[in-house]
Parts: C-alpha cells; structure tokens; sequence
C-alpha cells in the first residue's frame, strides 16, 4: 500500500503527463452521460460541481448536454487543456474553472444540485470527503462518481510473461493484467458508512480498445505510479514489454458508475 506521502505526490503528479492524458485516456460511454442526466433530472439547475476535471473528459459531454459546470481542477496544466479545448469546442453548457482542490471546499461553497467525479475522487482526502461530498449538496442533490478500468486481453496477449517482467524489472508496479484500479468496492464501503448519504447504486459500462504499441505504453505513462517511478526504471521496464506486447495492444475495459444522494434528516 502507498504512504499517505506517497498518495500525495501521486495525486500532483498528472500536471507533468497533461499533454498525453488527454491524448491517451479512454473517453467515457455516451450512455453514462445520458443516463447520469436522466437520474439526476431538474437537479443540474440547482447546479452541477465537477471534481477534478482535468482536460475535460466529463466536462464537455455534459457541457454539450446542456449542463452548466463548475469544474474543479488543481493542476494548472490541466486546466489550460480544458480551457483550450473549451474555447475550441464551444459546448452549449457554460463552463466555469476554479483552481482549487475538493479538500479545500467547504459548505458555504454549495449547495449543488449535483456532484460529478470522474477518475477522480479516490484522490479526495478519505478522512473528509463524504461529509464534504454531502455537505455540498442540495438536500435531495445527488452525487455520481465513476472511472474507467481496464487490462490487456488474455485472449490476445500472453499474460503470463508479461506478469513474469513485472516480477523480474517492476515489482512495485501494478500490471494491467486484471482491473487493478479496483471495483466500486471502497467507494461503496465509504459512502455505506457514511450516514449523510444513501447508499450506492451500481452501473457498469463494458467496452473494448485497441492501441498501438507506443500510445499503449503512453497510456502507462500516465498512471500516477508510472509518473512518480525512477524514468531507468520504467524505461527499462518498457523495453522489456515491446516484444510481448506486439504492434497493437487489446484492451478490455469497464466504466463504473456509482451514484448517491443527500440523505433526508432524520
């Protein structure tokens, strides 16, 4: 498990892979924005708050649905790709950036109608974000928080050798041989014990990805324990992969959604 030292510093590290983030993260379903929307109904008018909206990945499905942002984003680099990409796309929705963290909101700061966190949330301080979650909300305000998880295709790729260069040249790194990034489970957990919110509702969104080699290990690159690691290490490490690999890497992968509301006082 990563230090609480080592969390943070993964949590600032996205800033230096900003370029390539945007250029490689899979996009998320259409039918999540469409049912998100759907679920949340007239709420969005009371105001809609994007934690981590890096170079807008959910920012501007929900901006050209019609939904007004306040879109959250500590990494400056980052919100300039969204600002870029703003400017360049004109969404019908109106988009406003604060460059602020979500540990540093407080209630005075809401209420919104609704709270969307895309890849995002598991960085929030787990200490306070729940709370923090429901105290920004209205009180019938609902939050949806979702990410993408993938992992090379044992149909396509021989896993088990891959797994073999990990052992032997990084260890410490965490393969995409299965969905690493972990289920809704913690987040589940977290909000089932937090008594200001409903419990979690689950949806999940299956789809599949082909990459060519080099965007493939680009796509690595940008996962917070690749930035951190030693550049020796990682290079070494990617060397190693390129003729398990192959020229085109296929991918299988799933968006989670899950999706709570303000729990009425008792």
């Amino acid at each position: 498990m990563p230090t609480d030292e080592q969390m943070e510093q993964r949590a600032g590290s996205f800033g230096q892979v900003a370029d390539p983030y945007e250029r490689l993260r899979p996009e998320y379903p259409a039918k999540l924005f469409d049912d998100l929307l759907a679920a949340a109904g007239t709420r969005t008018t009371a105001g809609t708050l994007e934690v981590g909206a890096g170079g807008g990945r959910a920012t501007l499905p929900l901006a050209h649905r019609g939904v007004d942002v306040v879109a959250l984003e500590p990494s400056a680099a980052m919100a300039d790709i969204l600002r870029a990409r703003l400017h360049a796309e004109t969404p019908s929705g109106r988009v406003t950036i604060r460059q602020h963290r979500f540990d540093d909101l407080v209630a005075a700061d809401g209420p919104f109608g609704v709270v969307v966190a895309a890849q995002s949330f598991h960085w929030a301080d787990p200490s306070t974000r729940w709370p923090r979650l429901a105290s920004l909300l209205t009180a019938d305000g609902m939050a949806f928080i979702f990410w993408n998880e993938w992992a090379i295709d044992p149909q396509s790729h021989d896993v088990e050798a891959i797994h073999a260069v990990y052992q032997q040249v990084g260890a410490d790194l965490v393969p995409d041989l299965d969905d690493g990034r972990g289920r809704g489970n913690w987040a589940e957990d977290e909000i089932g014990n937090e008594p200001t919110l409903t419990r979690a509702q689950e949806s999940v969104f299956e789809w599949e990805m082909t990459l060519r080699q080099d965007d493939y290990l680009g796509l690595l690159g940008t996962t917070s324990q690749y930035v951190i690691a030693p550049a020796a290490k990682i290079q070494t490490l990617f060397d190693s992969l390129r003729p398990l690999l192959g020229e085109q890497v296929a991918l299988v992968g799933r968006t989670v959604l899950l999706t709570t509301r303000r729990q009425p006082p008792r």
